[in-house]
């Protein structure tokens, strides 16, 4: 009986041990049901695609003073306009359109939206014609409201390619320059295009590059001066036979040949004129020059001083040997005007030495500030005889008179 009590413990005490050794099953939890639902229909709003709207244009501020040449939307044909007259070129001009300007603006200087830095390299500036441009140009800077740097090339091409390659290191935003060599300046004007620096020209070169261009009719300019002289050597009687002399530059300039193209034609219709070219540069080269003319062509029946220089040179050299034939013109430096009213010169072919300074300025502004510039700009042409002269004096120099250039009050 004992033993069955013995056992029945150890089996109730082995029953207890596995059960407390047993893993613990967690209760199962009933299943959670989702109900399945519609997403919300959010309707789309549509938006309309709208285009940013485009930059107002900006206007150039001179447009009024312009009489457009041709069409304004069609580059100018420089190259075919040389042509014409004998003088080879090979000028890209980068923007459209030609237009004749007057001297004086009816509309104001364009003011620079930035502080720009303009480089003006000027050919020479011994002649007077030269050295207005240059003081107009300064005071066109200071209304424009630009630093202007200055270089006087002296007719030496070496010399303004040096200053435009250093204005290059500089970062110049611009440059305008009246070239000297008129073909050697297209190394200069090469380097500005690589360098991506906007030029404006005041003459043209006859190679490179240009924004755009500040030039005069030439051929009309010198057209004007030969018939000048051809009308003061038919009023004195003269027979159309003979010798008749001009001097010009001794190498070649787009101004001198074309002057010099409608000067010769005025005397195609007098087979008995021979036409002599002399040259020089200097006031007393030219001098020089005519003084042997007047010896050596005893029948020189006129001639004619393409520039000033030529003329101031041939003017001296005649008063200096008394001499009687008929002189005319192109330039309106103050001692050509008192040759013309003291009967020395016939007449001149005058043009302003202050618009076109001006007028660069305002191209090269207004190209900077972003508006549309002419690729050409044609500035006036006048003429000026003994009848005029007093009154185109005081046009050609603001504030000053002929009768205080003649008795030394102004210089």
């Amino acid at each position: 009986m004992r033993k069955i009590t013995l056992i029945a413990s150890l089996l109730l005490v082995l029953t207890l041990v596995l059960t407390a050794c047993a893993p613990t099953v967690a209760p199962t939890e009933a299943p959670v049901v989702v109900e399945e639902t519609e997403a919300p229909v959010v309707e789309e709003t549509a938006v309309e695609a709208t285009e940013a709207p485009e930059p107002e244009a900006v206007v150039n501020p001179n447009t009024a003073d312009f009489t457009f040449v041709g069409e304004p939307d069609v580059v100018f044909d420089l190259n075919k306009w040389y042509g014409d007259v004998g003088v080879e070129a090979d000028v890209t001009i980068r923007s459209a359109g030609a237009a004749r300007v007057p001297d004086v603006m009816t509309t104001a200087m364009p003011k620079a939206n930035e502080k720009y830095t303009i480089g003006f390299s000027v050919y020479y500036t011994v002649d007077e014609v030269g050295s207005m441009i240059l003081e107009s140009m300064k005071a066109a800077a200071e209304e424009a409201g630009v630093e202007l740097l200055i270089n006087d090339a002296n007719y030496d091409q070496n010399a303004q390619n040096q200053a435009i390659e250093q204005w290059i290191l500089q970062d110049v935003d611009g440059v305008i320059l009246a070239p000297c060599d008129f073909t050697g300046v297209k190394t200069a004007l090469d380097a500005l295009k690589a360098a991506g620096i906007p030029v404006v020209t005041l003459n043209a070169p006859l190679a490179g590059e240009v924004d755009s261009l500040v030039i005069g009719d030439t051929v009309e300019q010198g057209a004007i001066a030969g018939a000048l002289l051809e009308k003061a050597m038919l009023d004195s009687g003269k027979e159309m036979k003979g010798t008749v002399v001009y001097q010009t530059l001794p190498f070649v300039h787009p101004n001198a040949a074309t002057r010099a193209k409608g000067f010769v034609d005025t005397f195609t219709k007098y087979p008995d004129i021979k036409i002599v070219e002399l040259t020089g540069i200097s006031p007393e080269e030219h001098y020089t020059a005519f003084d042997g003319a007047l010896k050596a062509y005893p029948d020189m029946i006129g001639a004619w001083g393409l520039y000033s220089s030529a003329t101031i040179g041939m003017m001296n050299a005649k008063t200096a040997n008394n001499s009687e034939v008929l002189l005319s013109s192109v330039d309106q430096d103050k001692p050509i005007l008192k040759g013309i009213y003291d009967g020395i010169i016939v007449g001149t072919a005058a043009y302003s030495s202050i618009a076109p300074a001006r007028w660069c300025m305002s191209q090269m502004v207004n190209l900077l500030n972003g508006a549309p510039i002419p690729g050409v700009l044609f500035y006036a042409t006048k003429e000026i005889t003994p009848d005029n002269v007093v009154e185109m004096f005081e046009y050609y120099y603001p504030g000053k008179t002929l009768q205080d250039y003649i008795e030394g009050k102004v210089q």
